[in-house]
């Protein structure tokens, strides 16, 4: 009967040894990836080119210079044809509506214009024609910013 009673406690302490050997190793393996150098795989050197594309493509000012480089090629297509200033007073009306398109206002965000705003709602520090008209009567001092 002995032997049973020592079989159940035996578990329990391998258990534990076991949990400490393992935690051992996993410290010493952190250790050994710490102080080793990283090496770098076939396919990791493939990957970093792959990252270095992607930065590109993705950096905010591709776009914008691939359009101003094939503007400049094309007026130096039609230069040489000579039609350099049509295309380039074609250009300039195209140019504004892009610029026109590329930024939206945010759901809150006023317009300078107070006309375009809800309830024509003014920005702060907006010089109105009846600040002026008050400043002139009254003068600088007795004009406040009117709610």
């Amino acid at each position: 009967m002995s032997d049973s009673s020592d079989q159940e406690e035996v578990p329990p302490h391998l258990a534990r040894y076991r949990e400490y050997k393992r935690k051992q190793e996993l410290r010493k393996q952190k250790k050994l990836a710490r102080s080793a150098p990283p090496q770098e795989s076939p396919q990791a050197s493939s990957d970093n080119t792959s990252s270095t594309l992607d930065n590109f493509i993705n950096h905010p000012l591709t776009i914008p210079l691939l359009k101003l480089a094939l503007w400049v090629f094309l007026l130096l297509f039609f230069a040489h044809h000579e039609f350099g200033s049509v295309f380039f007073l074609v250009s300039i009306p195209v140019f504004v509506w892009q610029s026109m398109e590329e930024y939206k206002r945010g759901p809150r965000e006023l317009s300078a214009y107070s006309v375009f705003n809800k309830n024509l709602e003014k920005l702060d520090g907006t010089f109105t024609s009846e600040q002026w008209e008050r400043e002139l009567k009254y003068g600088a001092a007795a004009v406040r910013k009117q709610d």
